[in-house]
Formats: C-alpha cells, structure tokens, sequence
C-alpha cells in the first residue's frame, strides 16, 4: 500500500462512496500526528504541507522544500494504508514546479492576483510539467475568501463556481482534480458556511475529474456529509487542525512550574512534553474527522 498514485486514491474513493482527507502538517510532530491516525483508523490519507505559508517571504526563518519532501515521502512510504503526498495551494509558480522535482504526488497552484487566463496558463504549464513524471495536478477556478485569517462570519455573498466555466477550465488545463467552490469561506473554526449543494450537483454532472472541498473546518458535518455523497472525493482540513495542537500546546505550557526540566517539557516525548501534548490532541481530531469523511476501515 503506503505511497501511491494520486489518481489510485481518487479509484478508490469513488468505488467505495467516501473521501480521503488532506490533513495538513507543518511540523514532524503534526506530521506524525496524521500517520498515527491513519494507521489507527486504517483510512487511507493525503499528507502534505502549505503551499501559502511555506515560501512565505515573511517567515521568520527560512524553509528548505526538499526537507518537506522528504519527510512527507517517508512518512507515505512507511504507511501500511494507501497515501500521497501534495505541496497545496500555492501562488508561489518556481515552487510548486520545484515541489514537482521532489516528488510530491499532487501540486496546487492557484494566485487569486491573477486574471482568468493568466491562472489558466499557468496551471496548464504546471500539469504539462507535471504529468510526464506521474504527478498530478489540482486546479480551482476561484479562490476562497478568508484564506489570510480575516473573515470571523460568513460573507453576505458568496460566488459559487458557473459549471461552464468550470467544465471549460477543467478541460483547458488537463488537471486531475478541481477544488470547487460553492459557498466555502475560511472562517477557521470561528463560525460556520452552508454549502451550495445544487450547485455541487450540477458540477459533478459537468466535471469528469474527482471534486475537491476546501475549508472544512467551517462548514456543518450535515453539510459534508451530502457532499460526500454528491461526489466529492477529496476533503482539505487545517484550521481545526492547528486549533487543537495550539490550545493543548497552550494548556500544557500552563501546568509547567518555573523549576522545570526541560529535557522533559521539550522533546522527551513523555507526560510532560508540550509538543507531545499536541500531537497526541491533533491525532484524535484527525481520527474523528476519518470517521465523519467515511475513509476509516477502508484499507
């Protein structure tokens, strides 16, 4: 099993009813964190890494894409339940074509700057690099508002995707998955979106490639399950992820007394460590979230 072909995981999910979750880690211990709760869950996983904040210019310290990939590889390799690895969402075109190099299983390249055919161009120069090394590709059409942290209620309106034009930019481009858009903000745990379900309909019935749902930490369980059962394949989870690792992270930090051993609060992997303590509280939501997208017990 353990690394697969992108579009192999997508066979499966289709055949069986479900969706496989992204789970995005930053660190080897979120990471571990998302292995740990796949092989508990025996769930298929994509394991991956943010494409927005992992070149970011603004960092405070400096990121290596080739450490990411490494690690993701690995951790894919050493699973005993079917995985990819994706570097996702990125404007960032030089590193997504490098994340292609080091051998991640799907890229996403989106840059709501763009206009239209601008985005199009791109993307389809990223798939034509991309597929002759089995890599594949994700495309949306349109991006989520909220992305940068702003939003903490729905907007009044939101744009849901026009199937042409959806159809159209699918076709044109030679992606193999596509991130839809039907009401979705990044609102991060703070409140929640009622999905377009009509729409999402009338794309599976345009969109021949498996559908993608991003922003799932605000939107109902009611919501997506129906959307699982619409057809979406792929289901992308982060906000409530780093909510949880932080808020256990931060009430471990708080039980610490100022005569503390630091080999204990920091690396020991024992009661004490704070980090373990976000580990162990992200692998529980992730376990739980496989449950609700219908990917545990099916491999």
């Amino acid at each position: 099993m353990s690394l697969v072909a992108f579009k192999d995981l997508m066979k499966e999910a289709e055949r069986g009813g479900y969706a496989v979750g992204y789970f995005e880690s930053w660190n080897l211990e979120s990471l571990q964190a998302v292995t740990d709760a796949a092989e508990a869950m025996r769930s298929p996983v994509m394991l991956g890494f943010s494409g927005i904040y992992l070149p970011h210019p603004s960092r405070q310290a400096r990121e290596t894409l080739s450490i990411y990939a490494a690690l993701g590889t690995e951790a894919c390799r050493m699973l005993s339940v079917p995985s990819c690895l994706i570097f996702n969402e990125s404007p960032h075109f030089d590193w997504v074509i490098k994340a292609i190099d080091l051998g991640f299983g799907l890229v996403m390249y989106s840059d709501e700057s763009l206009g239209l055919d601008e985005q199009l161009e791109r993307v389809r120069q990223i798939v034509n690099k991309a597929h002759p090394l089995g890599v594949a590709v994700e495309g949306e059409l349109t991006s989520l508002p909220g992305v940068g942290g702003e939003l903490s209620a729905a907007p009044e309106e939101t744009d849901s995707d026009d199937p042409g034009l959806a159809r159209d930019f699918v076709q044109r481009t030679g992606i193999d998955a596509f991130a839809v858009n039907i009401g979705q903000a990044h609102l991060h745990g703070r409140n929640q979106v009622r999905l377009n379900l009509c729409r999402l309909a009338e794309l599976r019935k345009r969109i021949s490639v498996p559908l993608v749902l991003h922003g799932a930490t605000s939107i109902s369980q009611s919501d997506l399950k129906e959307a699982i059962q619409l057809g979406v394949r792929k289901v992308n989870v982060g906000s409530i992820l780093k909510r949880s690792y932080f808020e256990a992270v931060r009430r471990a930090c708080s039980t610490i007394g100022p005569e503390y051993n630091p080999y204990e609060v920091v690396g020991s992997g024992l009661e004490k460590d704070v980090l373990t303590a976000g580990r162990v509280a992200l692998q529980k939501v992730v376990k739980e979230l496989m449950k609700l997208l219908g990917s545990a017990g099916r491999a």
